[in-house]
Parts: structure tokens; C-alpha cells; sequence
């Protein structure tokens, strides 16, 4: 793993994030603006940034492949749904708080992140299973993370269009469709304005909070190094006792070891939560990923 190639990425993330702020406290944009903007992220830009990772050009494999990844990613994401639901008990999370814990340890950013830094530092076969991995997890972002945040207002679970690009996804992969290059390109300039549009509201969120007050709960230093540090590790060991390919161990574990999802604080906002502890988290195992990547590769790297 490059280190320099992690801190490239986390230094064009913190610059989004800045200006994110900046446009905030400019007063270019309020507080109900932000709401609507989140709204299009989760409902528009991350479904067909999906969708559009059946699109990628380059990125071939074969029927088994695809399907034995599909298998691994279902097993994976069992094992965060199982943790999400165990570590925040662990930390002595507050209850009203463990629906936070829980998504930020299940979704990590393995998209808006995840997705540059696999193909800066893994193979390019291995961009197969990244690609899966994110196909999942909009697949269980708009089940379980739905059913999770939408206990407040009028929110519940629906057919959205997440759920149904993701099964687009899905079809295209597995029958190699290629759809018009018109389609494809709107899909892809709306799908990469996720990235820009999710930091930005995540500065947003940051400019009206004290980042003294959001680094001083223990709770939170305690949950960031299980969700950075243990369980990426954990999760590599069981893929390596079950025997599974190098390859895919290291594509599912780098991208395990991503820092907390910016789509739980988008919804969180679309549905009127609390999101103090969503930006918390977030910023804090976002500050982690560099040294937290490069632990989890040493240790990976030295166990395959």
C-alpha cells in the first residue's frame, strides 16, 4: 500500500471538504438547502453512480468470478450488519445512539474513496470485486439503512430508486449490456457529482460544529479503531481461513478499512435527525485513514 497514494486521496477529500465550508459560512447555501441537495445525493447522483459502475470500461470476469464475488460480498456485509448491531452494545453507546454507530460501522466510503484508491493500488482484476462490493452496498444502504434511519418523520422503507439501479447494475454486469454512449455518459457526469456534492454537504456539516466538541467523546475513539483497525484485520483472517483468493482478500479488506460513509449523514439530513454524531464519526476515522490503511496493508500483506 502507497502511502503517498492514500495521502493524495485524503488531501483532494479534505479540499472538497473545505470548500464545503467555505461555501457555507459565504451563506451561498442554508440549512434547508442542504436538506434538498442531500436529498438529490441519496435519490439521484449515488444510484446512478452505481449504476454506472456496471459501466466501467475495462473491467471483465467471468460468470463464476462474478458470482463467487457476489457470495463473498453477501458474507461480508452479514459480518457488518452482525457488528453494527454488537459493537456500538460493546462501547457502551448511548441506545438512542446506536442506530449512528451502527450504520457509520456498516457503510464506509468505499465509494467516493474506496473506488480512487483501489484502482491507484490494487490490480486491475481486483476492480471486479470493488465494483461488486459497491453494487452491495447500495443494496443494503437502501434496505437496512433505510429501515435503520427512517424511524423519525414521514420516511419508510420504498422501492427507491437506489434499490432499483442497483438491480440494473446487476443485469448489466452479469449480460455484459452496453447501453447507447449518450445514456452512458449522462449517467456517468451525474453519478461523479456525487463526490463533490457529498463532501461539500459534509463541510457544510462541519462549519456549524466545534470540532473540539466533535473529537471528545472517548466512545467515539474506541469505535474508530474497532471499525479501522480490528475489524478490517478480522475480517481478512476469516477470508484467508476459508481460503479465498489473494486478490479478493485484499480488495474486500482495503475497502473495509475505509473511513465512515458520507450516505448515512445525506439521509440523515433528508429524514430531520441529529447528525452531531454522524459528522463525528465521520470526521474522525476520516482523520484515521492514512495511518489506519497503512497498518491494515502491512498486517495483510505479512498474513497472506
Amino acid at each position: 500500500m502507497s502511502v503517498q497514494i492514500v495521502l493524495q486521496q485524503m488531501i483532494v477529500i479534505v479540499a472538497l471538504v473545505c470548500l464545503g465550508m467555505g461555501i457555507y459560512r459565504k451563506k451561498y447555501i442554508d440549512d434547508k438547502m442542504t436538506e434538498k441537495l442531500s436529498a438529490i445525493v441519496v435519490d439521484v447522483c449515488n444510484p446512478l453512480l452505481c449504476l454506472s459502475c456496471g459501466l466501467e470500461a475495462g473491467v471483465s470476469a467471468s460468470h463464476h468470478d462474478i458470482a463467487m464475488g457476489f457470495v463473498i460480498a453477501i458474507f461480508v456485509y452479514a459480518f457488518l450488519l452482525v457488528c453494527g448491531f454488537v459493537v456500538p452494545k460493546l462501547c457502551s453507546i448511548p441506545r438512542e445512539n446506536q442506530k449512528f454507530y451502527n450504520m457509520m460501522l456498516v457503510y464506509g466510503n468505499i465509494g467516493f474513496i474506496g473506488i480512487p484508491v483501489a484502482k491507484a493500488v490494487l490490480p486491475p482484476e481486483a476492480m471486479i470485486y470493488v465494483i461488486i462490493l459497491n453494487i452491495l452496498f447500495s443494496v443494503v444502504f437502501y434496505t437496512h439503512g433505510v429501515l435503520v434511519m427512517g424511524s423519525k418523520g414521514d420516511f419508510h422503507f420504498k422501492i427507491s430508486p437506489g434499490i432499483v439501479c442497483s438491480l440494473l447494475t446487476i443485469l448489466i454486469f452479469w449480460f455484459d449490456i452496453s447501453l447507447p454512449g449518450i445514456l452512458s455518459q449522462t449517467i456517468l457526469y451525474i453519478g461523479n457529482a456525487t463526490t463533490f456534492l457529498s463532501m461539500a454537504l459534509l463541510g457544510c456539516s462541519f462549519a456549524v460544529a466545534s470540532v473540539k466538541t466533535l473529537l471528545s467523546d472517548w466512545r467515539m475513539y474506541l469505535f474508530a479503531g474497532i471499525k479501522m483497525l480490528v475489524l478490517p484485520m478480522g475480517l481478512g483472517y476469516l477470508l484467508k481461513v476459508f481460503g479465498m483468493d489473494e486478490t479478493m482478500i485484499q480488495a474486500f479488506v482495503l475497502l473495509i478499512a475505509m473511513p465512515a460513509a458520507n450516505m448515512p449523514l445525506m439521509l440523515a439530513k433528508q429524514v430531520g435527525e441529529e447528525t452531531k454524531v454522524l459528522t463525528q464519526g465521520i470526521l474522525l476515522t476520516t482523520l484515521m485513514t492514512p495511518v489506519s490503511l497503512t497498518l491494515v496493508s502491512l498486517v495483510v500483506n505479512t498474513t497472506l
